[in-house]
């Protein structure tokens, strides 16, 4: 196996936030099941002696001296390397980083709250993250509504693929068959939790099914109302009465202060990560449970796929779990990993292990037709014992 990984390139000026950035990106790391030595943090300094083009890469190129490490810029932009431009003011930019690089759209951060995002991006680029960014919000129309699209956009604009069943379900749709399905491959539920929230049917079957399906959730309390911990993924924020805006806490138009708004949408951003990783460990850990009852030689990898042994020993068939509903990246990442295995760790078989429930019915028939035409073949949990009876 590679010594290293994962290769954080960090170049460019000195910035006051990459000391916080480094620090919240480990922090994550270590939440999605990784050591911190797998990864290398490459400089100038070492970059000619340290970098290979063929392990996974992502820059950090922080604004400040455009000239500065020009030439191991040059060399990633021939290798196709992701770089993030990092400046404090996006209309600045042209000023502040190589002229090679101005194509290249570039992130602000000035201030702590931007760290989160950064962040998200840089795992995702490392297919740590998933780049579907999914969001669910639950909530009561009759209280909530006006907050609810107020998240919704700003949300949307920060990247996020939310769901808001006003906004996110199309005429002629089976409404409950899509929401289920929205949900599983969800990141983060949002719980906007006003008073009346668990009078309804629907909100509190909502958050029954997150907590099953180990979904992370962001409570948002409104004042008075009591903090329900529907799972250990649950992270409240309380409301005070002077973060509505002109102080109206439960009426048809109210809103939050953009303040709690930003506050929020980080909030999201950092449960993102621990959300992933416990779904993944749940898939993982019952595949696991079932091999050793019946006896199969089974490991999870540091990259957390798992390695099922055949005869001799050998590399039988690989299994990677994959969150949510199985889509073309997931394969993508999955090919990925398969190219950089060593001849003598790659398995007969690719197969992505994935819980199929509350996944509708039309993308089920899809992924069986995919698994006809396709090298990678998909086995869902729940028929992990027939499948490893088989195997």
């Amino acid at each position: 196996m590679m010594k290293y990984q994962y290769q954080l390139v960090i170049l460019g000026s000195s910035n006051q936030y990459e000391e916080d950035i480094l620090q919240v990106f480990y922090r994550h790391v270590k939440e999605l099941g990784l050591s911190k030595e797998f990864f290398i943090e490459i400089r100038a300094e070492n970059f000619l002696s340290e970098y290979k083009q063929t392990s996974p890469v992502c820059c950090l190129y922080f604004g400040g001296d455009k000239t500065i490490d020009t030439d191991a810029v040059t060399v990633l932009l021939e290798k196709a390397a992701l770089i993030i431009p990092v400046v404090s003011d996006l209309s600045a930019v042209n000023n502040v980083i190589p002229d090679v690089l101005n194509k290249i759209n570039a992130f602000a951060v000035s201030a702590e709250t931007d760290i989160e995002r950064l962040v998200s991006y840089m795992l995702e680029s490392f297919s740590l993250l998933r780049t579907s960014r999914r969001v669910f919000i639950s909530y009561k129309r009759s209280e909530t509504s006006s907050i609810a699209v107020q998240l919704f956009e700003q949300l949307e604009k920060n990247g996020f693929d939310v769901f808001l069943d006003t906004h996110s379900v199309r005429p002629g749709d089976d409404f409950q068959e899509e929401l289920w399905h929205r949900m599983a491959d969800t990141d983060v539920l949002i719980m906007l939790n006003s008073p009346d929230f668990f009078t309804s049917s629907w909100t509190t079957e909502e958050i029954e099914k997150a907590s099953v399906m180990s979904i992370g959730i962001v409570q948002i309390l409104w004042p008075q109302v009591t903090f329900e911990r529907q799972t250990e993924l649950s992270f409240p924020i309380m409301l005070k009465n002077s973060d509505f805006v002109s102080g109206k806490v439960l009426t048809k138009d109210s809103l939050l202060t953009d303040v709690m708004i930003k506050k929020i949408v980080e909030q999201v951003e950092s449960v993102r990560a621990r959300t992933l990783a416990s779904r993944r460990s749940n898939i993982i850990n019952e595949f696991m449970r079932e091999a050793g009852q019946q006896n199969k030689q089974a490991c999870v990898q540091p990259e957390k796929y798992i390695v099922l042994k055949g005869q001799q020993q050998t590399v039988g068939d690989i299994l990677i779990p994959a969150v949510g509903v199985p889509q073309s990246i997931t394969y993508d990442y999955s090919r990925k990993l398969y190219s950089r295995l060593p001849d003598t760790q790659r398995p007969r078989y690719l197969y992505l292990l994935y819980d199929h429930r509350c996944i509708k019915q039309k993308w089920l028939e899809y992924l069986s037709w995919l698994d006809l035409n396709l090298p990678i073949k998909t086995v869902r949990i729940v028929e992990a014992k027939e499948w490893l009876q088989k195997h």
